[in-house]
């Protein structure tokens, strides 16, 4: 399983023996509502085996179903 260190949350050194921030807290991706739904109002994601629906709302809110 990946680790709290596995992912780097900036570029890597010029320095590649310099060491790495371990403290830094693990930060999840952030992506914009706007860059998943490309102009649309629903998305399927497959996610092991079963298809999700995110859809954008009249009012702006997202709702995510099976």
């Amino acid at each position: 399983m990946s680790g709290a260190g596995d992912r780097a949350s900036g570029p890597m050194p010029d320095d590649a023996s310099a060491p790495l921030d371990d403290a830094a807290p693990d930060t999840p991706r952030v992506v914009t509502s706007d860059a998943l739904l490309l102009g649309d109002s629903q998305l399927a994601i497959l996610h092991e085996r079963t298809v999700y629906f995110l859809r954008k709302t009249r009012f702006g809110k997202l709702i995510l179903t099976k």
